[in-house]
């Protein structure tokens, strides 16, 4: 049996690069896929693009909202009534996977049915595809909160999840959340799973001046959320004191101070 993925595609005025997105969906070598792009009310000729690929490929199927909510998690958490894969992935209109990324990940899944989470390496690229630096997991496969709480090393493109785990953690994103709500569902799980990662360079992650992720404040306060969450449902700060207290404190300096997340 080949188990269908879900595919969460947020858009919103990604005409310059939402092409090569869907693009390297398509060519996956892992078929059994659905793409569920929800497009939040653009203003720009996306909607005509994702329209034109629908029309093409009856595996895509699209989500217009009615007004524009400006948050990636509202976008998301509308595509997860509609999905019907018992897997699901990520990826933002502006970034694009390398064309194994599902297959190894279902191979990955397939080796320890206790996995909930799946994570890989990949590249940051520029405006022009041009590799800016490259990235690769450093964990061991296993209950890895610990782990994260020092170095947090997932990024949202590069994650397969099960649905069951999604629906046995919080159903859906914080959409209180503007920034990082990726950060704080995948923490969530990782407190509950055993998580795996495939040491491979099988996503790129787009950098460029209209990134969202560039708002150093709210990002900060994504991540304090979520550590009061954790905290209230596993205790961490009682579990892992000081690494949580580190967490807390980086988030506090990149809240504040100009100075890159380290």
């Amino acid at each position: 049996m080949k188990p269908l993925v879900s595919i969460i595609m947020p858009a919103y005025n990604s005409e310059k690069y939402i092409a090569q997105a869907i693009t390297s969906v398509i060519e996956q070598t892992y078929v059994n896929w659905e793409l569920l792009i929800t497009d939040d009310c653009s203003t720009d000729e996306t909607k005509k693009i994702i329209q034109e690929y629908t029309s093409r490929d009856t595996r895509i199927r699209p989500i217009f909202s009615e007004k524009n909510s400006g948050k990636p998690s509202i976008a998301k958490n509308s595509a997860l009534p509609f999905i019907k894969g018992e897997l699901i992935a990520f990826l933002d209109s502006d970034d694009f996977w390398m064309k194994d990324k599902l297959s190894l990940q279902i191979q990955k899944l397939r080796s320890d049915p206790s996995l909930a989470l799946v994570y890989t390496g990949g590249y940051w690229v520029d405006q022009n595809n041009n590799t800016i630096k490259s990235f690769l997991p450093k964990y061991p496969d296993g209950m890895n909160l610990k782990n994260m709480l020092f170095k947090y090393e997932l990024n949202n493109q590069s994650v397969m999840i099960t649905k069951e785990a999604l629906d046995n953690t919080r159903q859906e994103f914080n959409s209180t959340i503007l920034i990082g709500e990726d950060y704080n569902l995948f923490m969530h799980i990782i407190a509950n799973y055993k998580t795996a990662s495939i040491a491979d360079y099988l996503i790129n992650y787009r950098i460029h001046n209209n990134a969202l992720t560039k708002n150093k404040k709210q990002l900060s306060d994504g991540v304090l959320v979520t550590l009061q969450e954790l905290h209230k449902t596993h205790g961490i700060f009682w579990k892992y004191p000081l690494l949580s207290l580190l967490t807390y404190v980086k988030a506090i300096r990149f809240k504040y101070i100009k100075k890159v997340w380290r």
